[in-house]
């Protein structure tokens, strides 16, 4: 039985339908929900355009154990879930590891890690995840504050693989203000209000204050700039990929630093990120140090030894050519 007959605003049942439009009749599609007014909205707007392009829609609440009522939480977006006619509703319970990236990026890692699970064991075809744009610009003044490049300055994809991302460019008061019409009570969740946390402080302190100084079209320009420069970093990648296929013989010969040296640094530096992941360096912790670090043994040589990398990997310079080597024992 379904919780209520009135239908989302028509700009968020748009966003929905945008992304699911090419899907195959009873098809199955997922909704991430926390039981917070974000994934709420999002699970009830999925079921009103899934209903009308005959899809099944169900949800997937992940229990994080990060507090005591937890599971209550879980229970009662269960309920809330099956209200609004969502089927099947599924309740993970995850271990957050401790990690030195701190609580909040190893919820993500536990998360994510359950999606693949769930996603897996109901074939589904897409996960839908309800960050908004608020959630975008936040991401992006993170990444600022990093040093970051233009990949993670691009922010996240509304389409990235079976996740979709349908309101991320749709500003957050307008989620929140559609679960009016429905008198559905989100979960507040207490992390939001914990400044321990940098999100937080951005979301209720740095964010505040930028729309207070250059206005509420701010969080607009910082979506619109992630996608400019998603574009960009989509063809330097391109670039690079088509030079990295197009000469084998670096696989096993190395790179060729007068050849190098003469193309443009962006593209430069990805071709050497392409080469030391092939050789087995681990992306993750790989920062713009070390890849400054490779370039310059193409353009500052001075006969420096080996850059180490993540991974047990060292990049050398030798006769006139870039090696990667394991630099285990």
């Amino acid at each position: 039985m379904q919780l209520v007959k009135n239908n989302p605003p028509i700009e968020l049942q748009n966003a929905v339908q945008k992304l699911l439009k090419d899907f195959s009749p009873a098809d199955l599609v997922l909704v991430g929900c926390s039981g917070g007014a974000d994934s709420l909205a999002l699970a009830w707007c999925t079921q009103v355009v899934g209903q009308r392009l005959d899809l099944k829609v169900g949800a997937v609440i992940i229990d994080h154990q990060l507090f005591t009522n937890s599971a209550a939480v879980a229970i009662k977006t269960n309920e809330q879930c099956i209200g609004l006619g969502l089927e099947p509703v599924i309740i993970k319970k995850v271990e957050v590891e401790k990690a030195h990236e701190g609580i909040e990026a190893a919820a993500r890692v536990a998360r994510y890690k359950a999606f693949e699970e769930v996603l897996s064991e109901t074939n589904a075809t897409a996960l839908l995840l309800a960050h908004t744009q608020d959630d975008q610009a936040e991401t992006i003044l993170m990444r600022l504050s990093r040093g970051s490049g233009a990949k993670s300055l691009s922010g996240m994809q509304a389409v990235n693989g079976k996740y979709l991302r349908p309101f991320l460019h749709i500003r957050k008061k307008i989620v929140h203000e559609s679960l009016k019409l429905i008198n559905l009570e989100p979960w507040q969740d207490p992390a939001n209000n914990d400044n321990q946390f940098l999100r937080v402080k951005v979301r209720n302190e740095l964010m505040p204050k930028l729309i207070e100084i250059l206005g509420d079209g701010a969080v607009n320009s910082l979506d619109k700039t992630s996608q400019l420069l998603r574009d960009d970093n989509q063809a330097l990648e391109e670039i690079a990929q088509t030079y990295w296929n197009a000469n084998s013989e670096v696989k096993t010969m190395g790179l060729d630093v007068v050849d190098i040296a003469k193309i443009p640094k962006a593209i430069r530096t990805r071709i050497l990120k392409i080469a030391a992941l092939e050789a087995g360096v681990i992306p993750g912790p790989m920062t713009f140090e070390h890849i400054e670090a490779m370039d310059s043994l193409v353009t500052n040589w001075h006969g420096q030894g080996n850059v180490d990398l993540p991974g047990f990997v060292h990049a050398q310079r030798s006769g006139g050519r870039i090696k990667f080597h394991s630099s285990k024992l």
